[in-house]
């Protein structure tokens, strides 16, 4: 029996003086979160106009819990004036290694602490809980490793607001994350619904509904302080309706960013793509648009950044530090970023296009980049010794043309007494035009029902579809091409 009492006893007593040590320690960690916190603050808001920071107003240590308050100070400059705004949270930290919230839940892997916190009622938020309808608006769980990392979630309460410029109903939301040594963040996200309806100074009013808002974020800050990996925010649906019109509605859109080590330096890629689009009784699918900087040599891309980000601590407004920047810190950045180009990077439209119900249009431009030459002493002469080559792709189909035409005439007889087989002839007409046009410019060639087009120049030749020729060549090539279309009147 004594023996039994003894096997209780010793881990009983190795998790009370582990609970006690933790108790000792927490108020310091709690201290260099709020300092390493402040860091990482400084670094984000870096000319966007705000400064955001964290203080410790109190911490009162107990045995096997905490009590901290925490104040977040936030300052935004607008137009000359700076208005400051504070929120307070309140936070019970129970100690590790078996927090008993942890244990309640079967979560038996010990930690450090296991924060609770939670927004509180001030002047500045009665209006958030009060619209929060007797919910706390904000709480949070976050457990802290003994390696320094930190995961948990935060959570807001369900809201609904109403004045006289209109009403809001917000569904709770909530956001999970994983936090390793400040330098790894996995996060994922999720608000379910937003609707607004606001009054205009005309009576009418402006509806707006959004469905299944959501953010993800991988990231990995490597040894020059660039956050590597993956991040994106999507919707699922939008309705926008002014007024009596038709209403606007988004399906499955979504926004996609990604920064990685490539072969020759950074690679930065972001996407912007809709599913579907539906206005004015007409339907667009597929719609993209996607940019890419790439071979980005990180050394000088460092210290064009941390010169960028110097200039614009040097004044609270962003635009303010821009304005009046020196001729020196000018020709420091303009000399950084000529460097930049010396390593040959990149920059890329990597997709622009469309679909109608009949067809589709899709461009690409890629545009491979160096340093301007020594002799180049105009801007003009500057810019063109910077291009080392240049790819363009479109494509389009006649189809869609034609798509485009129909509406152009709805539109412009909309009302009228046209019928819809002079509407589909006007239409027919425009659509052959604009091809034979593209087609007889050389600018075209037709393959199927498809209009294809490629420019593509490099070493000072130029190749349009196919047909080779030197850059006066081109330049006499287009000039003739916008005389012809007319573009150039008498």
């Amino acid at each position: 029996m004594k023996k039994l009492a003894l096997a209780i006893a010793v881990p009983l007593a190795m998790i009370g003086a582990a609970t006690f040590y933790t108790s000792t320690q927490i108020e310091s960690t709690a201290r260099d979160a709020v300092d390493q916190a402040n860091i990482k603050l400084r670094e984000i808001t870096v000319g966007s106009g705000a400064g955001i920071s964290l203080k410790l107003l109190s911490f009162e240590r107990g045995l096997l819990s905490s009590a901290a308050r925490y104040q977040i100070d936030i300052e935004v400059h607008d137009e000359g004036e700076t208005k400051k705004y504070a929120v307070l949270l309140q936070d019970r930290i129970e100690h590790g290694p078996f927090p008993a919230s942890r244990l309640a839940r079967g979560q038996l892997m010990p930690v450090a602490a296991q924060n609770h916190f939670q927004l509180e009622r001030t002047p500045q938020t009665r209006k958030l809980f009060d619209a929060a309808l007797g919910e706390v608006p904000l709480v949070g769980d976050v457990a802290i490793g003994y390696d320094g990392s930190r995961y948990g979630s935060l959570r807001s309460a369900a809201f609904h607001a109403e004045s006289e410029k209109g009403t809001i109903r917000v569904s709770p939301g909530t956001i999970n994350f994983d936090a390793k040594h400040a330098t790894a963040l996995r996060m994922d996200g999720e608000l379910p619904e937003i609707d607004a309806i606001l009054l205009g100074s005309t009576g009418k009013s402006v509806r707006l509904g959004l469905r299944g808002i959501g953010v993800t974020a991988d990231k990995q800050e490597d040894a020059n302080g660039f956050a590597l990996g993956n991040s994106g925010v999507t919707l699922k649906r939008m309705d926008f309706q002014a007024g009596d019109a038709p209403a606007v509605v988004i399906q499955n859109a979504s926004v996609d960013e990604v920064l990685k080590q490539g072969s020759r330096g950074l690679d930065q890629m972001i996407a912007y793509r809709i599913g579907q689009l539906e206005a004015q009784g007409w339907t667009f699918s597929n719609l993209a648009l996607a940019f890419s900087l790439r071979n980005l040599e990180v050394t000088n891309l460092k210290a064009l950044v941390d010169s960028y980000k110097e200039l614009l601590e040097s004044s609270p407004n962003p635009q303010d530090a821009v304005a009046s920047m020196t001729d020196a810190q000018q020709s420091k950045l303009q000399a950084q970023a000529m460097q930049l180009l010396e390593h040959k990077p990149t920059l890329a439209l990597d997709e622009f296009g469309f679909e109608t119900a009949h067809g589709a249009a899709r461009l690409s431009i890629v545009l491979d980049l160096r340093g301007p030459s020594e002799d180049a002493f105009t801007l003009q002469a500057m810019i063109t010794s910077m291009l080392a080559s240049l790819k363009a792709e479109a494509g389009v189909d006649k189809s869609l043309l034609r798509d485009f035409a129909d509406l152009i005439a709805q539109h412009e007889h909309r009302g009228g007494q046209l019928d819809p087989i002079a509407l589909q002839q006007k239409a027919d007409a425009a659509t052959e035009l604009i091809s034979a046009m593209a087609l007889n410019s050389g600018w075209s060639r037709l393959e199927g029902g498809r209009l294809l087009s490629s420019l593509h120049y490099a070493d000072n030749q130029v190749s349009v579809n196919g047909r080779e020729m030197s850059v006066p060549e081109f330049m006499g090539f287009a000039y003739r091409s916008i005389q012809d279309a007319g573009l150039l009147g008498q």
